[in-house]
């Protein structure tokens, strides 16, 4: 019996280093989303944009950064890793501007379902940048 917890107690033990250390599998941002969209694992946000691209970089990177447990992955696309509380699990969230559209694309790395977490996450990153827009 004790064999048997001891060889569970290694086994969680391996997979949460695992989930911690493995390389992160980054998807593309779903190019062919035309408006906010739920998918399984993941969310996708458009909004029109007219302000500077990189000042609201700057703006989001700040918002992303003062999320609990969120890392910047890169620069070009803007990339993010938000992590679980307990296992560490990786959500990769992407962020574009092109032509007057912003796209925020956020999902799981591992599983299939994320509960919610991903569009609760964009959404309130994007009530915290405001107007993206200028009011005519």
């Amino acid at each position: 019996m004790m064999k048997t917890i001891f060889l569970i107690v290694i086994l969680m033990g391996l997979s949460a280093l695992y989930v911690r250390l493995a390389p992160l599998k980054l998807r593309p941002v779903q190019a062919d989303v035309q408006s906010d969209t739920e998918m399984a694992g993941g969310y996708v946000a458009i909004r029109p944009v007219d302000c500077d691209p990189w000042a609201l970089y700057a703006r989001i990177t700040a918002i992303a950064l003062a999320t609990p447990r969120t890392t910047i992955l890169s620069e070009n696309p803007l990339r993010f890793v938000t992590r679980s509380r307990v296992w560490g699990f990786p959500d990769v969230t992407t962020v574009q501007v092109i032509g007057g559209q912003m796209t925020v694309h956020a999902h799981l790395v591992y599983g299939k379902s994320d509960f919610g977490v991903n569009k609760a996450r964009v959404l309130r990153w994007l009530d915290q940048l405001g107007p993206l827009t200028r009011a005519d």
